[in-house]
């Protein structure tokens, strides 16, 4: 999770650092103010690990990647107070997630925020009026001391800016969480596409953002919580297969319980239910928990057997009452299923969801254990709240089969018995994992005993490749080197000679049976 780092001192010695004033509910987004005042930071930066040309002809550039981040700011401090920011300050920040002119054209001018769903619902007074209201945070407010558990939000199709969870940033720092996202942009072009290619992009800017983020002082290293919706579920849910170091998984309505119409995630490198490890938390309309005409796979939450999950069913939400939209007054109309009039329901769904997001990454990222138990009591109660009708389905996790490090680890260090007991365990679950294929066990022995010389260690592997794959040569002839790997000459000889009785005219076998017998 940490591919490239920056030196941020010439960032940090440049930021002025506000002292912030206690906020009131009366922001854009009522949202109650929390323990901590709120502060926010961009951070710009490339990742010169990857070229765009922005489309078109432009000629290639490191990827722009902007770090968004919210957190926590003592809420009383000696000093001059600063303002907080007003929602017209998001709009330009939004504006910028688009990039430069030089880079796209005049695509950075259409592509504007005031050409948004949002934006366009109001008349030009409305949105003006909307732009100087302000928000919790406070830019460049010098942080609170730390350090804080970090949580990375993904944003989703429709949703692309990362002002879109910006209520969901305010709100988990105003509670003593450090959050960053980046905006949801193309691979070579800032329209985004529904594809493997740019998915990939996305987990790799937000990986890009967790490293940014772990710089600062006042981020923890080691209590990571991802955050996703919609395309930025999907590659929460990569994120949390693949890296080790993130602690827990909370998935907002997005296309991952079953087959996806573009087969995302399940198509993309590293997916795997098994490699789903981590408590997970998914929220999803009661609509969405069924699964498709003609679905012929268990959904995810079936499937990641070794996820301590919950599954928490809501009235039917829109994606769009998740964002901010949702908590903007007097927003109207727009044509198409993704946007409708504004109601009370994006209002109440906030207020309802928004404590289980909190609750659930409290309960395995705070620091102090009486947190993380009056966390966990959240959540694991019935949902009580009789206005909004929610339901909640816990799946305990069965005890986690043998990885590849794992198992590799075990065996180098002489334990291979007990590993190939827990690949058995693997086996019953997943006979269909890559480490239990014939190929992949051939290499992985051939690796430990002719690299390493490691033949007394890989006796038990070889003995179950062997049981496994009775018919195979590989098998055998593995068996034998390893026997004489370990001084065992004996044994060597008896393996060859059974062999060529079975494979008469095998040069090497005959080869390797006579260097023994002149031993």
């Amino acid at each position: 999770m940490r591919p490239i780092c920056y030196p941020l001192a010439l960032l940090l010695s440049a930021a002025t650092f506000a002292q912030v004033q206690p906020a009131t509910t009366s922001n854009a987004f009522h949202l109650e103010p929390g323990t901590y005042s709120v502060g926010f930071r961009l951070i710009e930066g490339e990742d010169p690990s990857r070229v765009v040309t922005g489309g078109g002809t432009a000629a290639p550039r490191p990827r722009p990647v902007r770090t968004y981040l919210w957190y926590p700011v003592e809420p009383t401090r000696r000093g001059r107070t600063a303002e907080p920011m007003r929602f017209g300050r998001y709009v330009a920040l939004a504006d910028g997630d688009v990039w430069p002119a030089e880079m796209i054209g005049s695509l950075h001018e259409k592509l504007a925020y005031s050409r948004r769903p949002l934006a366009r619902s109001f008349d030009e007074a409305g949105f003006a009026a909307l732009s100087q209201r302000p928000v919790l945070a406070v830019e460049n407010a010098g942080p609170a001391p730390g350090p804080f558990p970090l949580v990375v939000l993904g944003v989703g199709f429709w949703y692309e800016p990362a002002i879109s969870q910006a209520v969901l940033g305010e709100y988990l720092a105003g509670r003593g969480f450090v959050v960053t996202t980046a905006p949801l942009v193309g691979t070579n072009s800032p329209v985004v596409r529904i594809d493997t290619e740019d998915l990939e992009t996305q987990v790799r800017d937000l990986e890009f953002v967790v490293a940014r983020a772990r710089e600062l002082p006042f981020v923890s290293h080691d209590k990571l919580g991802v955050v996703g919706m919609d395309m930025g579920g999907m590659a929460g849910v990569l994120l949390a297969m693949r890296h080790r170091d993130v602690d827990v998984f909370v998935g907002l309505p997005s296309g991952i319980l079953f087959e996806h119409p573009s087969g995302l995630p399940r198509i993309s490198p590293g997916y795997n239910p098994l490699a789903l490890r981590v408590p997970w938390l998914q929220i999803m309309p009661a609509g969405g928990a069924t699964p498709p005409p003609g679905s012929r796979s268990p959904s995810l939450f079936e499937a990641a057997v070794y996820s301590d999950r919950y599954l928490l069913l809501t009235p039917n939400l829109g994606h769009v009452d998740l964002t901010i939209d949702g908590l903007i007054d007097g927003r109207g109309s727009m044509i198409g299923g993704a946007y409708q009039q504004a109601t009370a329901t994006g209002a109440e769904g906030h207020r309802a969801l928004d404590p289980y997001v909190l609750n659930f990454l409290t309960a395995f990222l705070a620091p102090e254990a009486e947190r993380r138990a009056a966390g966990l009591a959240f959540v694991s109660r019935p949902p009580a709240d009789p206005g909004f009708k929610m339901t909640l389905e816990h799946r305990p996790a069965l005890p986690a089969s043998i990885t590849y490090d794992e198992f590799v680890a075990g065996v180098v260090e002489g334990h291979g018995a007990e590993a190939v007991d827990r690949l058995r365990a693997l086996a019953a679950a997943d006979p269909n994992d890559p480490l239990l294929g014939e190929g992949d066990l051939t290499r992985l022995i051939s690796n430990l005993l002719f690299t390493w010389g490691l033949g007394r260690e890989t006796l038990p592997v070889i003995e179950f490749m062997i049981e496994r794959y009775p018919s195979s040569p590989a098998g055998q002839g593995l068996l034998a080197e390893a026997q004489i790997s370990a001084g065992n000459y004996a044994a060597a000889i008896d393996v060859y000679s059974k062999f060529l009785e079975q494979y008469p005219n095998n040069p090497v076998a005959t080869m390797r049976l006579e260097w023994l017998r002149n031993r």
